[in-house]
């Protein structure tokens, strides 16, 4: 999968069916036909450092030159007149300008946060399963808004977190939207690793984690109810008893066969205990006592 691509043809409304339309269709049409428009947000303004910029040949397109480019005191450089196009597909970047665009797959995106008038983007464009971590490639760029072709889920938070006399700031409806197309994108490694957990570990399947609950209780009872342990469980401090008691089956042998003293499992009655009516030597009281 591309995480970044440089693309050649303008995008336009024609290629996108709008939200409100695709909230209109049926569920089995969801997955068919053009990418739905979440949001458009025409001569936008990306900020993003010189070094990142020159880095990646897709963001690089968008500016005609960077040698005349002067950052600012963040070290950021500003690139005006972006459009930005936020489908369920892409988030697409275009320069009228150059005449060439940036297309983001949401896979890429790790962090996006709304900062200010413009909108933070993390971007993670290598293979993180195959490539060391310091070697993993990074980019950071922002997106500032100013006027926004909306949607009708954009325009339904209009009175969530908006800016004044209810309406939401240009920042959020974007920040919002590429939040909408990440969730209708998850990454497919990271779903996996979800399902299955770690190394294929499924740690809510009853009695994986080792604790008995309702679930599994049936797993440790006979049929009278009986409380039994299953064959192959591991008991903690099992080998330390077996040890103590000679390996356990053969202490276990030797119980057997030894002879139990007088008495033994007879319930006494309290005038065996205390003597006959009542009265206790000193030995008896000392028993007692000590």
């Amino acid at each position: 999968m591309m995480l970044l691509t440089t693309i050649v043809s303008a995008p336009t409304a024609d290629d996108f069916t709008p939200l409100s339309e695709h909230n209109e269709q049926t569920p089995g049409s969801f997955f068919a036909g053009k990418p739905v428009l979440h949001l458009q947000a025409p001569a936008a303004r990306l900020q993003i450092t010189k070094e990142d910029l020159e880095s990646q040949e897709a963001i690089k397109a968008l500016v005609a030159t960077t040698d005349d480019v002067a950052a600012d005191d963040q070290g950021l450089i500003e690139v005006q007149d972006i459009d930005v196009w936020v489908t369920s597909r892409h988030l697409t970047l275009w320069s009228p300008t150059t005449n060439k665009g940036a297309q983001i797959s949401y896979q890429a995106i790790t962090v996006h946060a709304q900062v200010g008038d413009a909108v933070l983007l993390e971007l993670n464009l290598s293979n993180s399963s195959n490539v060391a971590d310091e070697d993993i490639e990074h980019l950071q760029l922002r997106i500032a808004p100013g006027e926004v072709v909306s949607s009708a889920a954009a325009d339904a938070d209009d009175n969530a977190n908006g800016g004044a006399n209810g309406h939401a700031n240009p920042s959020f409806k974007l920040y919002m939207a590429i939040g909408d197309c990440q969730n209708l994108n998850p990454d497919p490694a990271q779903d996996d690793e979800d399902e299955e957990g770690e190394n294929g570990f499924d740690e809510t399947a009853p009695g994986a984690t080792g604790w008995i609950t309702s679930e599994n209780m049936h797993e440790y009872t006979d049929e009278n109810g009986n409380f039994v342990m299953p064959e192959g469980a591991t008991v903690i401090g099992d080998e330390e008893d077996e040890a103590a008691n000679g390996n356990g089956q053969e202490a276990e042998n030797g119980d057997e066969n030894e002879a139990l003293g007088e008495g033994a499992g007879r319930v006494r009655r309290a005038d065996e205990i205390n003597g006959l009516d009542g009265a206790n030597d000193e030995e008896t009281k000392w028993q007692k006592t000590g």
